[in-house]
């Protein structure tokens, strides 16, 4: 038997995934037999998007970069979706092509996340998926996760429920594990920073009213990808609370919900951020009052700390819920209703404790020691789908 590790490359494309994919990448780097390669391109490398690469740097990796497949220059508005993900598609695949790992990792639903499971498997090299089977009606993430999960060979899920659609998309059950959401591990972390770090950092009071977090990405499926963002803005201007905004993913509408995000973030007395990082975004989480837009975080990680949260619009329909989550319409009164129950004491009150073994802090060592264990096929064929 072969003693040399099996290099196994982990692509992260921005704050969205570096919070799930670092103690993944801790947990493969544990294996013996594993040696872990991070590869980084597209929002990493965007000055626009707070040139995250650093972030991965700072947590300890030396990640590869890719092409950048956004602008650079910091002005440059990002190309369209699709010119996104043909880069995304012809820098990975040009990487695969000459470093020829053992696999790819790759998490959840992002088009160049798509892209880069078409290049592996144009290369040949085996893809694991985490957080494959899960569902966003108002994205056209839902397509492009389930098209990620017929391109995969290994299928690392955060809950039964995750596993069941998966197989039921026709995976073989023995490739399908349930490990639990990796960036859960964040909550486990030691150097979180406290509320006035977090006020020095961001340069605004955090103990003058209750704190909101609040994100908004375009819902891709919608007339009006932009729409919620309109509905989130009047909420914050009819509720009065200090505003943490983290601004939006390039997406189409992105740059309309971007202004709108920054214009009421000021209007209000409120902070916007291109990126705050894992250590800030966990730190935040744990001081913060409420969480407001769409974002899968409020389905997520903000049960981890019995975080209430306004969920609005359409984007995250069909995506498991837990008792902190208050749907709205994209409406700017029922929003406003809405954030108000979610700042009512009480109701975090009744918040249960989240189950302890999805906050155990060990979900990416269980990744590490399933792709450990498993055999990549080569040539990376699947078992045929029963008729």
């Amino acid at each position: 038997m072969s003693t040399v590790p099996r290099r196994v490359a982990v692509l992260t494309t921005g704050r969205q995934d570096w919070g799930i994919l670092r103690s993944v990448c801790t947990g493969i780097a544990s294996q013996p037999s594993l040696r872990t390669v991070v590869v980084a391109g597209g929002m990493h490398l965007s000055p626009a998007h707070g040139s995250t690469i650093d972030l991965v740097r700072a947590d300890g990796w030396d990640p590869v970069a890719l092409a950048p497949w956004l602008p650079v220059d910091g002005a440059t508005p990002p190309p369209p979706a699709d010119a996104q993900a043909a880069g995304a598609l012809a820098a990975v695949g040009a990487w695969l092509r000459d470093a020829r790992p053992g696999a790819l990792v790759l998490v959840g639903d992002r088009l160049e996340t798509a892209a880069a499971a078409l290049a592996a498997t144009l290369a040949g090299v085996p893809v694991v998926h985490l957080h494959g089977g899960e569902q966003t009606f108002g994205a056209f993430d839902d397509a492009l996760r389930h098209a990620v999960t017929k391109l995969a060979h290994l299928h690392l899920v955060s809950h039964e429920e995750h596993r069941r659609r998966v197989i039921a998309l026709g995976e073989d059950p023995g490739s399908v594990h349930v490990v639990g959401a990796p960036g859960l591990d964040n909550l486990h972390r030691a150097d979180l920073p406290d509320r006035a770090s977090l006020a020095a950092d961001l340069g605004i009071a955090l103990d003058r009213g209750p704190v909101v977090v609040v994100t908004v990405h375009p819902a891709t499926l919608e007339t009006d990808a932009a729409a919620t963002s309109l509905a989130v803005a009047e909420a914050m201007r009819e509720v009065p609370a200090t505003y943490v905004v983290t601004l939006p993913n390039p997406d189409p509408g992105g740059e309309t919900v971007n202004r709108t995000m920054q214009e009421v973030a000021a209007e209000v007395g409120g902070v916007a951020v291109g990126a705050l990082g894992e250590r800030r975004y966990w730190g935040l989480l744990r001081v913060a009052d409420a969480m407001l837009g769409n974002s899968s975080s409020g389905l997520i990680e903000a049960p981890a700390v019995r975080l209430p949260v306004v969920n609005v619009g359409d984007r995250q329909a069909g995506r498991r819920r837990e008792a902190n989550v208050l749907d709205a319409p994209a409406d700017g009164s029922a929003v406003a209703a809405a954030l108000r129950r979610a700042l009512d004491p009480s109701l975090r009150a009744v918040l249960v404790a989240p189950d302890p073994a999805a906050t155990d802090g060990r979900a990416g060592e269980r990744a590490g020691r399933i792709i450990a264990a498993w055999q990549p096929p080569h040539p990376p064929r699947k078992p045929p789908v029963p008729a």
